[in-house]
């Protein structure tokens, strides 16, 4: 076996780079109800480390800064992403995705640029995985409709025993006015009410708590806080309904501490209490069927002083199941009954509020309505003009190995200005999701698609074709709301196993509350030679194996040419509190023996928004697989003027694949990169932070591909102080300062950045910046420190003329001086100018 060495970990590094150009981030968006809160969940296309974010004195605008962590399938990014969130009850959010440094397109450190319809508090967390990033918008989880599985799970569970009433009053509006602390966020806050020494009062409730130790720390946490001195533990006890119907389990009912007694021995007065507790509860966490037939139960009892209340309630409850009819006759028989009951009032105003409606008996059964559909069709359309000149110049100063030149030289070697346009490019991006949605089902269309057309002169494209399209996304998902299945159709991203995109289908199962089972079998979308590939796959995630701590594992193979090209086991583990977060997960190959991946991550925000992120990584710069093969150069393929494109290529030409797979296992090599970053607010308006990054890339043993092996690249230092301004003379305006100093075994940088976004009004919005770097290195050949300085401002501004159309423009010019054998100083404009149109 004849191999012709080169650089194998740059050129897959570069050729990998190629297969992914222009990938979006972020692959989709979903809400779901949190406790008290709503929750926005971004999730995206590559495993990412949120690092820090800032907020608006208005309370309607945040950025997001996070770092995009390295993949096998590094992606080139798409300019101006963008998605709009609209749900009923909350405030629209618009979710924009950029790098840093607006002329760094394909820059890891990027930001999601948040803004809100209306002034919301709200925060931004890491969300349960290392691909999403979540926005919880507190105390709107009322307005997030529970149709689906998980979010009805709220219920309490037999183990669920106690809660905490927070405050007690006379008056149904009962409220809370102080925050819950941080510490206690993960749990509910509902109202509920109860007979307290005879007496009927209104609560609002913090739980659920498992046992009365859970309960009594809640306790402690809220005494310490100051915030609620009467709050006191209620314990939950097992109610059996009377006059169960069949079928009807029973379920937990929230009454005042004190022994359950059976059915048989309760007084109507007991039953009636424990069954209204009951269907409240059932009616606040939206179970509408559940209520109506404990309600149901309740006013078959003998009346009580509870009875005119639940008749009012099944009132609410046909309300709120779209029955007005229903709940017209419940409300009339309530006023007949008790005309001057405790709720008439109220009754009278729900009354007026619905529309006459004609009662009739109905003669024959009918069917039940069919559920309400919602059909949505929301995306947008874009077009951007992406524009580049340079003028570059070269003055010789010294030869080679670092000797002065005489004139006569300096003159030869010497390079006079050269001007030249080197980016001419019109890029269209559609962006369109049509959606249909029932309390049974959600399903939706999705279509991203980004279409390029390169104006460059043939002979600088030299060969390469003008047109190029990438279809980013193109799926059907399904997902049903109470059967607990989800699946999805067409080119979609990977969310376990590290297969980034692809051609094929995914779906998942709820075993049980907080438990899935997912599969996808597909093949990846970016080519290799001709090869054939494909992948499958399975993974199970236990989202609450405790109430905080969550995990999955995985098996993955993909196949190429008929051969395994890769099969990989893996596992994380989540652990999650409200103000905090640790994350832990491997990928092992089985095949190569190979560790791929093994990092940690860790989150913790205290109450005074202090961040504190620290992320342990080790990965393989390439992970093992038989695919890799194809970009070694082997001699007989060289000689012959041939590059394999299959390995059955390689088979034909006497390389087993046992040979391959032993080159492969080892020309390994591992990335290691350890990350610490802390932010503390130091006034209302400032933040101050500190950011430590260490890198090292190991080294591998001389082997056929690489006779003299590859060197241990040293570790590199990075330390980054920032300071963000936020507010400092608007409402919205937000100014960061960052200074970095790295060094590494033969280089060192140091840079300074600023960047600022000013909104002006509604419509307008200017982002100016200004960057400066210099680069120090020593040329292997000479000797000499090669110095590179470059510093350049920028301009990014949009326009809005109405709501739904932007025009955007950013403008970037880099200075740059390089002196070592040679001075050159070159200037570079790049520029972009577009349009969107959001529907």
């Amino acid at each position: 076996m004849k191999l012709v060495t080169r650089p194998r970990l740059l050129a897959a590094l570069i050729a990998l780079s190629t297969w992914s150009a222009h990938a979006e981030i972020m692959d989709d968006i979903d809400v779901r109800r949190d406790g008290n809160n709503a929750v926005v969940q971004i999730r995206l296309s590559n495993p990412v480390s949120l690092l820090r974010s800032t907020l608006s004195r208005s309370k309607d605008l945040t950025q997001a800064y996070y770092q995009v962590r390295p993949t096998d399938v590094p992606p080139v990014y798409v300019a101006g992403e963008r998605r709009v969130v609209k749900t009923e009850g909350l405030p629209t959010l618009t979710i924009e995705d950029e790098p840093v440094r607006a002329d760094k397109l394909d820059d890891v450190n990027r930001r999601l640029v948040i803004s809100l319809s209306q002034s919301t508090p709200f925060k931004v967390r890491t969300g349960k995985g290392d691909r999403t990033i979540e926005v919880v918008l507190e105390g709107l989880g009322a307005a997030v409709k529970q149709t689906s599985i998980r979010q009805t799970e709220a219920a309490p569970t037999p183990d669920q025993r106690y809660v905490i009433a927070l405050t007690r009053s006379s008056d149904p509006k009962v409220t809370v006015d102080a925050p819950i602390p941080q510490v206690l966020q993960q749990y509910q806050v509902f109202t509920a009410r109860r007979v307290v020494d005879g007496k009927q009062v209104h609560e609002m409730d913090l739980g659920y708590f498992a046992t009365l130790a859970e309960a009594e720390a809640a306790l402690r946490q809220l005494t310490l806080s100051g915030r609620f001195p009467q709050a006191v533990i209620v314990k939950l006890t097992e109610a059996v309904p009377a006059k169960a119907e069949a079928g009807v389990a029973p379920s937990p009912a929230t009454t005042p501490a004190a022994p359950s007694t059976p059915a048989a021995q309760q007084s109507p007065e007991q039953q009636s209490r424990e069954l209204m507790a009951q269907s409240r509860q059932a009616y606040e966490q939206n179970r509408l069927d559940d209520a109506v037939k404990l309600l149901n139960q309740l006013l078959d009892l003998p009346p009580t002083a509870i009875t005119p209340d639940a008749q009012e309630l099944l009132g609410m409850v046909r309300l709120a199941q779209g029955e007005p009819a229903k709940a017209q006759a419940e409300f009339e028989t309530y006023l007949k009954q008790y005309p001057q009951g405790p709720g008439a009032e109220r009754v009278k105003a729900a009354l007026a509020g619905i529309q006459p409606t004609e009662l009739k008996p109905a003669t024959t059964i009918e069917a039940p309505p069919k559920p309400e559909r919602t059909t949505t069709v929301t995306g947008s359309i874009s077009q951007y003009y992406y524009g580049g000149k340079s003028t570059t110049e070269s003055q010789a100063v010294r030869d080679t190995d670092g000797s002065p030149l005489s004139a006569d030289e300096i003159d030869k070697r010497s390079k006079a200005p050269i001007s030249t346009t080197d980016q001419r490019l019109l890029s269209t991006n559609v962006d369109t999701t049509w959606r249909s949605r029932d309390s049974e089902r959600d399903m939706k269309m999705v279509v991203r698609d980004q279409y390029d057309y390169n104006l460059l002169s043939e002979a600088q494209l030299k060969g390469k074709s003008r047109h190029r399209n990438r279809l980013t996304a193109a799926y059907f998902d399904y997902q049903g709301l109470k059967n607990g299945l989800r699946t999805r159709l067409g080119r979609q991203s990977a969310m376990w196993g590290g297969e980034g995109r692809y051609d094929g289908a995914s779906g998942s199962y709820l075993l049980k509350p907080k438990l899935k089972v997912s599969a996808a079998v597909g093949s990846p979308t970016y080519q290799l030679g001709q090869s054939k590939r494909y992948f499958m796959g399975t993974a199970l995630d236990a989202d609450a194996l405790t109430p905080n701590l969550g995990g999955s594992v995985f098996v993955l193979q993909r196949v190429i040419d008929g051969e395994v090209d890769r099969r990989a086991v893996g596992a994380d583990l989540r652990y999650f509190t409200q103000n905090a977060s640790l994350m832990g997960s491997t990928d092992y190959d089985v095949i190569f023996k190979k560790l791929n991946v093994a990092s940690l991550q860790g989150m913790y925000m205290a109450e005074d928004n202090t961040t504190v992120n620290g992320l342990y990584e080790r990965r393989a710069l390439t992970p093992a697989a038989l695919s890799q093969t194809l970009f070694f150069q082997f001699q007989d393929f060289v000689d012959a003027g041939l590059i394999p494109q299959t390995i059955n290529d390689l088979k034909n030409h006497g390389y087993s694949v046992d040979q391959l797979r032993e080159l492969v296992r080892n020309n390994v090599s591992y990335w290691t990169h350890a990350m610490l970053s802390v932010t503390r607010p130091v006034t209302t308006q400032w933040q101050a932070g500190a950011t430590v990054d260490l890198n090292r890339t190991g080294p591998i043993a001389p082997n056929p591909v690489l006779p003299t092996g590859q060197p241990d690249s040293g570790q590199s230092r990075t330390l980054s102080l920032l300071a963000i301004g936020s507010n400092l003379y608007s409402e919205r305006d937000t100014n960061v300062f960052t200074a970095s100093v790295m060094r590494g075994r033969m280089v060192k940088t140091y840079m300074l950045n600023y960047n600022n976004m000013t909104p002006l009004g509604d419509a307008w919005q200017i982002e100016p910046g200004l960057r400066w770097q210099r680069n120090i290195s020593q040329d292997l050949t000479s000797g000499l420190n090669i110095t590179t300085v470059a510093w350049g401002p920028g301009l990014k501004a949009s326009f809005k003329p109405r709501p739904t159309v932007t025009l955007e423009s950013n403008l970037n010019v880099d200075y740059t001086r390089t002196e070592g054998t040679s001075i050159d100083r070159s200037t570079r404009y790049t520029y972009f100018l577009g349009y969107r149109y959001d529907y």
